[in-house]
């Protein structure tokens, strides 16, 4: 009798086919990053491709081998966000000549690796007891199990990707992204009441449901009544002191919003998540001690849910060294060995605490304050290494490794979701990204470079240009400014790469230089405390504060994750958050009238494909754009 052939999961056709995804996604979403500010799910993308080419082409791949493709493309291509929020900052400083690209390199594969091995201690906690939704990777198991979910919900979810392709499609090529839906109502500008075009965030909504309504909560408070109670109080920018809502035109709305949320939601926001997360932490240390008990010892009947105990610390020792290493490198003769084993454990337990942060509000919401914490990290790193362009070098670079390892976290434990909603043996797929995770992070600094050398990026991308070009000679100016390039203009042709991520971290640097500076004099003249001195000098200490405790007393009186949840809405933009709030109330509003098996069985299928269909054309897209620009076009 032959053999009984088993099952196909962990194969070399899964393997490979998933890093050579994951290594275009990776290219296409660090463009796409650069310009909207945040980065768009790879992993419903590589599901797609990975039945194509497995089941299609191949025709040998199971749904159980198709998971693992998408998490080995997911694991390659999710380190650019880590580097797209932090590595830029150090173009936009002028420090691309100081830069140890051999340092980053190793930094960001350091915090792959750590962010891997680090959260996997707390799948049970996350996935299986507290159950939290990960919209994005339910999206991602409909994907997979729509040949055999039935053939009306495999055309439901064909049906979504075609109507949210269509819409993407249609708002790159219009240019309109959104509508303001308050002024066609005739509302004051100042009341923000404005729509994003996006399909995605509309999914997201329905997906998350009920829990996720937390982020249209928080984001009404900001908007509509932190907002205007920050006015009376003349709690503004300077520049704005005595504007009233009633009187904003249409034009200068967005600018003082903007001005706004940096100076005053989005540090009560990060003060808020810090909170919260603290909060979270003392609610699972009995799960996670309960789960580290269970690595240690072997399983009582059947395979091993969980990679090992030991292969866990060999990750966490290999990614310390690197990151310790690279630590040392970037800073180089400034940057003491005693200074760089301080950074990379303190390093160790922020990127532990940020990734739990980014698990838990991608597994509720798909969105997730990285950026935020990434900033944190670096100004953390910057009191560790120094505040002068010696220190904010290794400084950013640490920062990168912190950053990435948090967005590593989340998405290790979105795949665990996908696996756990199709049946996967957990420890397969660890094992497949652990072994791939280092692949990714090369490529993300690589395409930065690429990024910049051929056009540029941030706030003054334009000057930037403009200044390449008047260098290059009379001729090439000329040029450009027949293409209609200037010194405030792109040319035509040229994407707009504005790097927001990375702007709101160097003027955060600068603010942490300035204070710094300011509390030197302040010490040298004997005045004043450490909080009023930092203060003085831009770090607005007291909104932290007040913020971490309002996260903290809200997660740990009212439900846990709460107040990550309302401090993630403060900052995020208005129009997205509130179209995912809309979808939210669409679930909410389908499973009362029609009941919850209809939500769940007509609902998800579309919404899952309105997810899917936009990151299709938005990766895409992005893909494209890398492409003509690395071939000149």
């Amino acid at each position: 009798m032959a053999e009984k052939q088993k099952y196909r999961e962990l194969t070399p056709a899964s393997l490979a086919g998933g890093i050579l995804v994951g290594l275009l996604l990776n290219m296409g979403i660090c463009f796409a990053g650069l310009q909207i500010g945040f980065t768009i799910v790879g992993s419903t993308v590589a599901a797609v491709l990975g039945f194509g080419l497995l089941r299609g082409v191949l025709r040998k791949g199971s749904i159980l081998e198709v998971n693992i493709f998408q998490t080995v493309a997911s694991s390659v291509n999710t380190v650019n966000a880590g580097v797209i929020f932090t590595i830029p900052v150090l173009f936009l400083m002028d420090l691309q000549d100081k830069i140890d690209y051999l340092a980053l390199a190793l930094a960001v594969t350091a915090g792959s690796v750590l962010g891997v091995v680090m959260i996997i201690p707390l799948r049970k906690q996350i996935i299986e007891l507290e159950r939290l939704r990960f919209p994005s990777a339910v999206a991602v198991a409909a994907i997979l199990k729509s040949p055999g979910a039935g053939v009306e919900k495999a055309w439901l979810l064909v049906l979504g990707i075609l109507v949210s392709a269509s819409v993407s499609m249609g708002t790159i090529l219009s240019g309109i992204d959104s509508v303001p839906v308050g002024q066609f109502l005739g509302m004051p500008a100042g009341i923000h009441f404005v729509f994003a075009i996006s399909l995605l965030s509309f999914g997201a909504g329905y997906l998350a449901g009920k829990p996720g309504l937390a982020i249209l909560y928080g984001t009404l408070l900001n908007f509509w009544f932190l907002i205007p109670l920050c006015i009376t109080f003349g709690w503004v920018p300077g520049e704005f002191a005595g504007t009233s809502l009633l009187a904003l035109t249409y034009e200068d709305v967005d600018g003082f919003i903007h001005k706004f949320q940096h100076f005053t939601s989005r540090h009560i926001g990060i003060g808020m998540i810090l909170g919260g997360a603290i909060a979270g932490i003392a609610i699972a240390l009995p799960a996670l001690k309960a789960a580290i008990a269970s690595l240690r010892s072997p399983p009582e009947d059947g395979p091993r849910e969980e990679v090992s105990l030991k292969t866990l610390n060999t990750g966490m020792a290999i990614g310390f060294l690197l990151l310790l290493l690279a630590t040392k490198l970037s800073g180089g003769e400034n940057v003491s060995w005693p200074q760089a084993v301080l950074a990379a454990a303190v390093g160790g337990i922020w990127l532990w605490l940020s990734g739990l942060v980014v698990a838990q509000t991608t597994g509720r919401t798909d969105w997730s304050p990285l950026s935020g914490l990434a900033l944190l990290a670096t100004v953390i790193m910057m009191a560790i290494l120094g505040t002068d362009n010696n220190g904010i070098i290794p400084a950013v670079t640490v920062g990168a490794a912190i950053c990435v390892a948090t967005s590593m976290c989340a998405d290790m434990m979105a795949d665990l979701k996908t696996g756990y909603l199709i049946g996967s043996r957990p420890a397969r797929q660890q094992v497949a990204q652990i072994a791939t995770c280092w692949m990714g992070p090369a490529v993300s600094v690589a395409t930065v470079v690429l990024l910049w050398n051929a056009n540029a990026f941030g706030p003054e991308q334009a000057r930037i240009l403009y200044e390449r070009k008047a260098a290059e000679g009379p001729e090439a100016l000329t040029a450009y400014e027949q293409a209609g390039g200037s010194e405030t203009k792109l040319a035509k042709g040229i994407p707009q790469l504005g790097a927001p991520q990375a702007a709101a971290l160097e003027s955060a640097i600068r603010m942490v230089k300035k204070a710094t500076s300011d509390s030197d004099q302040a010490d040298a003249a004997g005045e004043g405390g450490i909080i009023e001195r930092l203060e003085k000098g831009g770090i607005p200490v007291y909104k932290y504060i007040a913020g971490a405790t309002i996260g903290l007393l809200v997660s740990l009186l009212i439900s846990p994750g709460l107040g990550v949840m309302i401090g993630l809405s403060l900052y995020l933009p208005f129009e997205y958050m509130i179209v995912f709030g809309l979808g939210g109330i669409l679930s909410i509003f389908i499973g009362w009238k029609f009941g919850a098996r209809f939500a769940e069985d007509k609902g998800v299928p579309i919404a899952a494909g309105l997810i899917v269909g936009d990151a299709l054309v938005g990766i895409v897209h992005a893909i494209y754009k890398v492409a003509a620009m690395s071939l000149g076009g």
